[in-house]
């Protein structure tokens, strides 16, 4: 029993290397991805062009890491070297609400252009960046509303188990209604918006998915802190 738990320990050891690496990966393209379109926007000539391959590298890249990533999340090694310790499932739901609750601040950015080139190409002088940007912001709102939902990796059904009770999926049920009024308040206002300027109701459709999305995932960190006495 215990050479398992040493074999246990040394596998875990390796699949929190190499998620860290992927998780690095992920890290460099975004920030590459940003930088790359802070020159394509700013810069002239080649250095836009630079700007622009920067930008698709560094943004693929950090798309490429998530499928990767779940290559190397919590498996059945890690569920027995954790539970030689005690509380592992308190830990990685914990661990699930506190990443759904910082993911829009990374993203505030990406929303930011998102808006921007909604505006530009509702406007008619949308280019090929902009479009790139107004379809990566919903994505990354529909997939914090996909981990609020417990959604995000179906097939794995050992974090199924340690993610899934009667008092989380309350908190889903909870934070998921919460969504449900912020984005019907938030298309009454998207509407009237668009009586009065209709690029401007396009413009702000990527905002309006990322504040449902957010506000789904920080009521559901909100439960989960509340229930952890925290």
């Amino acid at each position: 029993m215990d050479e398992e738990l040493q074999r246990a320990k040394a596998n875990e050891r390796r699949r929190v290397w190499r998620l860290r690496m992927v998780a690095a990966l992920g890290g460099l393209g975004a920030t590459a991805g940003v930088l790359g379109l802070v020159l394509a926007g700013n810069g002239e000539g080649w250095a836009s062009a630079a700007g622009v391959v920067l930008a698709f590298a560094g943004l693929g890249a950090a798309v490429a890491s998530f499928p990767l990533a779940g290559r190397y999340l919590p498996n059945g090694d890690t569920v027995r070297v954790e539970n030689a310790k005690g509380g592992y499932r308190d830990l990685v739901q914990k661990q699930r609400a506190v990443s759904m609750a910082v993911m829009p601040l990374t993203s505030l950015y990406l929303v930011y252009q998102s808006t921007l080139g909604g505006w530009k190409i509702a406007s008619g002088q949308g280019e090929g960046l902009d479009w790139m940007m107004v379809g990566l912001s919903p994505m990354v709102s529909i997939v914090l509303l996909l981990m609020v939902a417990g959604l995000d990796n179906p097939g794995d059904k050992k974090m199924k188990r340690l993610l899934e009770d009667e008092l989380t999926l309350s908190f889903r049920r909870d934070a998921l209604n919460v969504a449900l009024a912020v984005v019907m308040v938030g298309l009454l206002g998207v509407f009237a918006l668009g009586l009065w300027r209709p690029e401007a109701a396009v413009a702000a459709l990527p905002g309006l998915m990322f504040v449902t999305a957010s506000a789904s995932a920080l009521r559901y960190w909100q439960l989960d802190r509340r229930a952890s006495g925290g």
